[in-house]
């Protein structure tokens, strides 16, 4: 080791307070890196496991394979395994609830189909031979019969067969009713050994006319553990689930084409959604698909996440979002090295002008530098890359931890070391360009200049008169500060500018982490209820939504609950913001302002006192609650695709009265109006419906075309608005271009009261329904049948209760999966841009101890200490967000307009709580650092703290 490079390691010991400082710099920027590098590839890699578990572990299905082509698939070079199932036929359904899907559909496979398949076990184990089976958990929440593990099942299963075509019908085609029979039926007995969620959409489509039960196939463990030839087997039909090479997943259009026996070309074409093909083009694909060897299912999803790029939709804008977020936390990471190494090497200036004037030359001191660096980054870089590593892996155990039993799989933790390599060498890169930018002003200034240090100080005396305002508020404390401020520009801009950078980070990845669950929010999120229920009622029959209300409620487990009964009304030309107006010119291809359907749902009155104190609206019951904003597709230009886009729909704000139409004809309006206000008519306060009950059939109103309107009685009414919100209740979600407005029971009868508005006839029928979030969402449909089925209060009415709990819970593990990756990184940015800003005040305040410690020697009081280091911290805080907080809403509106030119369009808001959120941070944050570094500075011998020439 030379004598600089001695030297550089004795003053590295010396001063370790600076030495620490600078480290610890280098190992949040380091950890940063490491910590954002490992919670992407462990999103990605919990994404592809959450996908395998929904839909299976396969890339495209194969239906219609004959046994003796599975050699074909075991041996080409493009796919990387296997595994088949094996239709066994279709088995009628004693007592089955939903009259579409009345069969059981027997699958049978082998080891490999039950591991790589969505056959997702909730109870018992899965089938070990072929006299088992296993059942899934909809047979009894939709199809309603109640099958337990251990019970012995006898089945009819044969072939379903349309007579009117006679043909055999396959699996995935939705149930013919009366046309269809099943023949060649073979009667086997299986014993229930488990019971598993619904298969995914590529094994068990949501049309099918069965119940997917597997059982294990003993021919294909033969052929997959190779006792057994597929040639033999020539007749037998299976299907082929296969899993494509990385290499192959490139080029997968082509790869599947080739093997489907379709032109490769036509078939990229199509399944390209940005490019538009020709009338002739669909028509050769379709003529082309109907001719192909086999049927296929393509699991996109899951190919998406494994290929990463390309990818379509609204994952390339997430993984866009994400790669700009990357930039944004590399430049802030570098920054942060920056800052602090340059900090250190600035207040060395000294030191190197001493070294220079005893002989040492540039290069030696250039060396001296970068050795510096090297040895910080040795220590640094390694400390700061299992630190972010190990900050990941403490995340996703809390979060598993603290979400078992309600999530629906476990969070993967997941390091990519080709992501993580390339962490350590931006950390690298940083470090030495920060070094050389240091070394080489270092090396330029001359012995004399070093020494006096006064190169950094270079100021017009003109510019350092203070304020007259400032001496009358802080005194000479606060005038030596606004002078100090002046004098010392370059060390105080870089304060501020460090600040700065934190702020806007933290505000535009707040906002783009927003826009992530916005994005996935309009294409995925549909269920916010895991029981839907459905009424239907005879004609002549009034139901109490209030009963109805009790009824749903009264059942324990109700964690939350809404009961709606909607009307439809339509209003001719309403006013439409310009935005949705053109919108729905372009939809109905017309010219002129068109009509549009609203529908007003009258709400229980606790479901909507709630909905009106969550939508932030006061004195709801004297009108209606509007929905203005919606999520519809529309065609982007620049894309050549439809995209998702929120609007604005209408210009109505509280206050407005909105005149709505709706028709009654001559065979229903004397019925109807009888049913809703005729005061003769017997009544049971225990009885949820009144009026008459003899006959008649459902009539639930829908839109009113104007061939409608003229065969009808047409009347109008004033709907006064009372609020307008981008807020839907429970269970209303993803209405599309149906106008919502929600009312209480009393507000809309108050509608007619005494002949208010001229009118005496109402709306005819409504459409009830109610939206339920139960803890036990089938002990809670069970309990709910018990007490409707037989029960004559509810003779009059049909209840269809459908079980949306696993969609439920899919969908709130996905939200889960966003949440941790999306507030797991602003967390870790929050971390570093406190640490940084703490890093860049504590080290600032203790470089200025012997400044601070000459003027207490001369007289300064501790009042107008004080005084002078709060004006520093008003000038530092105000300066530095006043920049700040605009620059970070300037940055996210920009990334949100690029956003929107690329693919899904939404409306920019700003994200005005993490801006509340980091102004009040940073100034209880400087404040604290403040007071902090000068109670400690207070402490400290004034002669000692100017003798140190170490600071």
């Amino acid at each position: 080791m030379n004598l600089m490079k001695k030297l550089t390691l004795k003053n590295l010991k010396l001063n370790r307070k600076r030495t620490i400082v600078t480290i610890v710099g280098i190992i949040l920027a380091t950890a940063l890196l490491s910590a954002l590098v490992t919670l992407v590839s462990s999103f990605q890699y919990s994404m592809i496991e959450y996908q395998k578990q929904k839909d299976g572990d396969f890339h495209v299905k194969f239906s219609g394979v004959k046994m003796s082509e599975l050699s074909e698939f075991k041996n080409n070079r493009n796919i990387e395994s296997t595994f088949e199932t094996m239709g066994m036929g279709f088995a009628k359904l004693d007592g089955c609830k939903n009259e579409d899907k009345p069969y059981a559909y027997v699958m049978a496979t082998d080891e490999a189909g039950f591991e790589k398949g969505c056959f997702n076990l909730i109870e018992g184990r899965m089938a070990k031979n072929e006299d088992e089976i296993v059942i899934p958990r909809h047979l009894k929440t939709n199809g309603r019969i109640d099958i337990k593990v251990g019970d012995e099942i006898t089945l009819d299963i044969g072939k379903r067969y349309d007579s009117s075509t006679e043909s055999v019908i396959w699996e995935n085609i939705a149930y013919e009713h009366e046309a269809e029979t099943l023949t060649d039926t073979v009667t086997k007995q299986y014993k229930v050994v488990g019971i598993m969620e619904r298969p995914g959409y590529g094994m068990e489509d949501y049309s099918a006319a069965g119940y997917t039960f597997v059982t294990y196939s003993d021919e294909l463990a033969a052929i997959d553990n190779g006792t057994k030839s597929e040639e033999s087997e020539a007749d037998n039909t299976l299907t082929v689930y296969s899993r494509y090479t990385q290499k192959a997943l490139r080029n997968k259009d082509a790869v599947t084409a080739d093997i489907i026996g379709v032109d490769e070309k036509l078939f990229e074409k199509a399944n390209n959604s940005s490019v538009e093909m020709s009338a002739e083009e669909s028509d050769r694909f379709l003529k082309e698909m109907e001719n192909a060897k086999y049927d296929i299912y393509i699991n996109r999803f899951l190919i998406s996440y494994e290929c990463v790029f390309p990818i379509d939709g609204t994952f390339k804008a997430l993984f866009t979002v994400a790669t700009v977020v990357a930039l944004i936390i590399i430049l802030t990471s570098v920054y942060c090295i920056k800052n602090s190494f340059n900090i250190s090497i600035t207040e060395k200036i000294r030191q190197y002008g001493m070294l220079a004037s005893v002989g040492a030359t540039r290069r030696q001191i250039k060396s001296s530098v970068k050795t510096e660096a090297a040895m910080l980054g040795v220590v640094g870089i390694p400390v700061g890359t299992m630190s972010g590593i190990l900050a990941s892996l403490i995340l996703v155990k809390v979060v598993n931890a603290l979400s078992a039993g309600w999530l629906n799989f476990a969070l993967s933790f997941h390091t990519s070391l080709p992501a993580l390599i390339l962490a350590v060498i931006l950390s690298i890169a940083t470090i030495y360009f920060s070094a050389t930018g240091s070394a080489r002003r270092a090396a330029k200034v001359t012995p004399l200049e070093a020494i006096r240090n006064t190169k950094e100080i270079k100021i017009k005396s003109s510019k350092l008169k203070t304020p007259a305002i400032i001496g009358r508020i802080w005194g000479i404390g606060g005038v030596i500060s606004y002078k100090n401020i002046k004098r010392n520009n370059k060390k105080y801009r870089t304060t501020v500018t460090s600040i700065v950078i934190c702020s806007v980070t933290f505000i535009v990845i707040s906002y783009f982490m927003s826009m992530a669950f916005s994005m996935v929010g309009m294409s995925y999120a549909s269920a916010d209820y895991n029981i839907g229920i459905n009424m239907s009622y005879k004609k002549d029959i009034h139901i109490d939504i209030e009963k109805l209300s009790k009824l749903v409620s009264g059942i324990e487990g109700v964690d939350d609950y809404l009961v709606g009964a909607g009307y439809d009304f339509d209003v001719d030309k309403p006013e439409y913001t310009k935005e949705y107006g053109e919108y729905c010119r372009q939809l109905y291809d017309d010219s002129e302002d068109v009509s549009q359907m609203f529908l007003i749902t009258v709400l229980d009155d606790k479901s909507y006192d709630k909905y009106a104190s969550d939508a932030g609206i006061k004195n709801a019951a004297a009108g209606a609650i509007l929905v203005n904003k919606g999520t519809f597709d529309v065609y982007n230009e620049n894309s050549s695709k439809y995209v998702k886009k929120e609007m604005e729909l209408y210009k109505y704000k509280a206050g407005d009265t909105i005149e709505c139409g709706y028709n009654v004809y001559d065979d229903a309006s004397s019925d109807d109006n009888a049913a809703e206000g005729d005061t003769e008519s017997s009544t049971d306060d225990n009885n949820a419906v009144e009026g008459d009950t003899e006959s008649g059939t459902e009539d639930n109103s829908g839109y009113v075309d104007e061939e409608t309107i003229n065969n009808g009685v047409r009347k109008t009414v004033d709907v006064t608005i009372v609020g307008v919100t981008d807020k839907v209740p429970t269970g209303y979600k993803g209405y599309g271009n149906t106008t919502l407005l929600f009312m209480n029971q009393k507000g809309f009868e108050s509608l007619w009261a005494d002949g208010k508005s001229g009118n005496e006839l109402k709306p005819g029928h409504a459409s009830y329904s109610a939206y339920v979030v139960a803890e036990n969402a089938d002990e809670y449909q069970d309990t709910f049948e018990k007490e409707t089925e037989g029960n004559p209060e509810y003779s009059q009415i049909s209840f269809y209760v459908s079980n949306l709990d696993k969609q439920m819970r899919d969908e709130k593990s996905l939200f889960t999966l966003l949440g941790v990756f999306a507030y797991g990184l602003i967390v870790v940015i929050a971390l570093i841009g406190i640490t940084n800003i703490i890093n860049t005040l504590s080290t600032g305040m203790e470089l200025r101890s012997r400044e601070f410690a000459t003027l207490r020697s001369i007289g300064m009081t501790d009042k107008q200490f004080a005084g002078m280091v709060r004006l520093e911290s008003v000038f530092i805080s105000v300066k530095a967000l006043v920049i700040g907080v605009p620059l970070g809403i300037l940055i996210s509106y920009l990334l949100c307009v690029m956003m929107n030119r690329m693919d899904d369009a939404i409306i920019y808001e700003p994200p005005y709580k993490a801006i509340i959120l980091c102004i009040v941070v940073v100034i209880m944050l400087i404040y604290a650092i403040m007071k902090l570094s000068m109670t400690k500075l207070r402490h400290n011998n004034i002669i000692e703290t100017i003798k140190n020439e170490n600071l």
